[in-house]
């Protein structure tokens, strides 16, 4: 699946949404999973270090960190751990972001189609909707298995356009971290980034438009034109 080619952009004609970092605050948690089986082991992965593997694949995060430290055994193995702990702790902990339901909502009320496209597993994409109590509220949704690369690729985004029978270019993606802006940017959509505690420092500066949270995403950005 290639990048998709810029096209002049008129009003918005549908949302897409990242999972990660957007729906909730859920990268704290990852980075918990990570270190409940890290710690089996007594290592701890720090946060600058899971900084590096932020909107990543679990492959090529788990590749990463096998290398880092010096971990043996089958990549499989290790995914199945991580799975395990991500799910439990998921179930637990996951909480919406500020200004979530108001925004689908206000989103719905414009009859706006939604979408998601994550690099995330389905299993725990599903468990956070299940948690946050949004199943049906969007009519794609696309996880890391469905599309052959992750992002940075345009991949998931432009499955998402296509699931919800839109044109890229008229799609306004929210996202969190710079891999997810660029595999947006790459699809040609409009973007906004949300700033998480976990993100705050990174370099947000391609997304279109950036804000603190959810509640201050502006709806004139759904009709205005914005610079390819």
């Amino acid at each position: 699946m290639g990048t998709a080619q810029p096209e002049a952009r008129g009003p918005v004609r549908a949302v897409i949404f990242d999972v990660d970092g957007v729906l909730a605050d859920s990268e704290p948690l990852y980075h918990e999973a990570h270190n409940m089986v890290l710690g089996e082991l007594g290592r701890t992965l720090s946060e600058e270090e899971n900084r590096q593997i932020l909107g990543a694949t679990v492959e090529h995060s788990w590749r990463w960190i096998m290398e880092r430290f010096h971990l043996t055994g089958p990549l499989e193995e290790w995914l199945a751990r991580y799975d395990r702990a991500v799910v439990e702790v998921l179930q637990a902990q996951v909480e919406p972001s500020p200004g979530l339901y108001a925004l689908l909502d206000l989103l719905a009320a414009r009859g706006l189609p939604l979408g998601l496209a994550s690099s995330s597993q389905a299993n725990w994409v599903r468990a956070i909707l299940q948690k946050l109590d949004l199943a049906g509220r969007f009519q794609t949704v696309i996880s890391g298995e469905m599309v052959a690369r992750g992002k940075p690729a345009p991949d998931c985004y432009l499955l998402a356009a296509q699931g919800l029978g839109v044109e890229p270019s008229r799609c306004l993606a929210i996202e969190d971290t710079p891999v997810g802006i660029r595999a947006a940017r790459a699809a040609g959509m409009l973007v906004v980034a949300v700033v998480t505690p976990m993100t705050a420092g990174l370099d947000l500066s391609q997304a279109h438009h950036v804000v603190p949270s959810l509640e201050r995403f502006d709806p004139a950005w759904l009709g205005a034109r914005a610079p390819l």
